[in-house]
């Protein structure tokens, strides 16, 4: 067994967007950065285009990581850039409406709307965001426009951070291209660049002792793998928690940190997927996999923050989409049998906070319930999505609700309105856990305060999306970000 004793300066948990961010800009400013993460580094040319292979590499639990009951597959990178690696690149800041709600209901205020806006600036060009082109579009990407199109409900395309993108449409498994422009790309190679960014891969942290309201310590494991290899110790006079909204409470919960609500207040915003076959070719699985999307049902509000739902063009690889569509046996080997004829959309509904994440061990048990407000949201936006591909010509859709036949025309969806909707039967995903650190004002109610600052600790900053109080985003990868360039004072 090897033990290690490091210092620095200031040590950095996690590598994702905010870890990877902060750990970047604060070593081109002159500090001295220990940056630490449980993964390893993935090259370009490591990235071998095959699932078996790169989700047990880049994934936690490799990419089966699950709530409690099952209900929800919860998808995290688990990699020097965190879920950057493996994300789908999309760039959406935090909207005005959710800062109001945030304002208003939370007493989240210190940043003004224009602070929020600058730092969104400062990290989209970090990480070269661009919008995607029309000729871009793959067909699946076409398809969900045009559906909406015919329907009246309103449509765009993404901005996202690829810059000479192939289209090989391996992005959920990492790009084999260095396209896609992740942390591991931009803000950490930047700050290893000026000789004061130090990066520890294999470094899995258990716990922060502390004393006097200052942490004195960050201790954990060394990772090969998944197996233990030895332990370590730094010491740094300011320590950054950014190991994402699952993760970042258990640390802290092992430490006895965070308060009363530390762990709770878990938003996930699952995702519905659903498929369409259609007569034409589709090969949703080539070019850029999340392009378009429909945002005519989405609502934002100061009272209410991010509601509705939205619809976007997705493709996975063919064992995500096996694992998470619907159907067994020859059912899923007849849909197969048609793939480069299958379109494919996600049903993305926001969630008000209602879950928690709890400790068992080194493990996370995440508890999740589905609120009835949610799924009837959730039961209109697959309502929507299908009607969405018939009107694009689909033959056939799949909803991912277990035994609901395959709609064919829209009288079939009349069944939907009263068919039962619980975990055992729907198949959903999550990729953008919030919430579990929430910001606010009253240590008895909040985890981190206004500068993202632990409450009574005055050396530790946690800069994730566990900090936000409500949805912030439909993606979380800039609002992150955004979030850490504000917490570090950098805007």
């Amino acid at each position: 067994m090897t033990n290690l004793d490091l210092t620095s300066e200031i040590c950095v948990i996690g590598s994702g967007a905010g870890g990877g961010l902060a750990a970047g800009y604060l070593a081109e400013a002159g500090h001295e950065v220990l940056l630490l993460e449980e993964g390893v580094q993935v090259k370009a040319s490591q990235m071998t285009q095959r699932e078996e292979q790169m989700l047990p590499l880049l994934y936690r639990d490799g990419g089966k990581q699950f709530s409690a009951d099952g209900g929800v597959a919860v998808l995290q990178g688990r990699a020097l850039g965190g879920s950057t690696v493996v994300n789908m690149a999309d760039v959406v800041p935090v909207p005005g409406g959710v800062l109001a709600h945030w304002a208003q209901v939370y007493g989240v205020d210190r940043f003004t709307p224009q602070q929020w806006a600058k730092a969104a600036g400062i990290a989209a060009q970090a990480i070269g965001a661009n919008r995607i082109q029309s000729h871009e579009l793959n067909r699946n990407a076409q398809l969900l426009l045009e559906g909406g199109r015919a329907l009246g409900i309103a449509g765009d395309v993404f901005e996202h951070n690829r810059v000479g993108c192939v289209g090989s449409g391996y992005c959920l498994i990492g790009c084999a291209y260095d396209a896609k422009k992740s942390t591991a790309l931009t803000w950490i190679p930047r700050g290893v660049a000026t000789g004061n960014l130090r990066v520890k891969t294999g470094a899995r942290v258990s716990r922060l002792p502390h004393k006097n309201g200052r942490v004195r310590a960050v201790e954990g494991q060394l990772l090969e793998g998944h197996k233990v290899v030895g332990r370590f110790r730094v010491k740094a006079d300011r320590i950054i928690l950014a190991a994402g909204a699952i993760h970042s409470p258990l640390i802290l919960q092992a430490s006895l940190l965070g308060g009363p609500v530390v762990g709770k207040n878990l938003s996930l915003q699952p995702q519905a997927p659903v498929s369409a076959r259609f007569p034409e070719t589709v090969r949703m699985f080539r070019g850029i996999p999340q392009a378009a999307y429909l945002h005519g049902r989405e609502t934002c509000t100061p009272e209410q923050g991010l509601g509705g739902f939205r619809i976007e063009s997705v493709s996975a690889t063919p064992g995500m989409a096996a694992v998470n569509g619907v159907g067994w046996g020859p059912e899923l080997l007849e849909v197969f049998r048609d793939y480069t004829h299958m379109g494919a959309a996600l049903c993305l509904v926001p969630d008000a906070p209602m879950g928690q994440v709890r400790r068992k061990g080194f493990r996370p048990v995440i508890d999740y319930p589905f609120s009835p407000s949610w799924l009837e949201r959730l039961r209109e936006a697959m309502d929507t999505c299908a009607r969405v591909f018939l009107a694009s010509g689909a033959e056939q859709v799949y909803l991912p609700v277990v035994g609901f036949p395959v709609v064919e025309s829209t009288t079939d969806l009349e069944a939907l309105k009263n068919w039962p909707l619980a975990p055992a039967s729907l198949s959903l995903i999550s990729s953008h856990p919030q919430g579990t650190c929430r910001m606010g004002v009253d240590p008895q109610t909040s985890v981190v305060d206004l500068g993202f600052g632990l409450h009574g600790v005055d050396n530790l900053q946690i800069l994730d999306a566990s900090v936000f109080p409500s949805t912030a985003s439909s993606h979380t990868m800039l609002p992150v970000m955004q979030a850490a360039l504000l917490g570090l004072g950098a805007v």
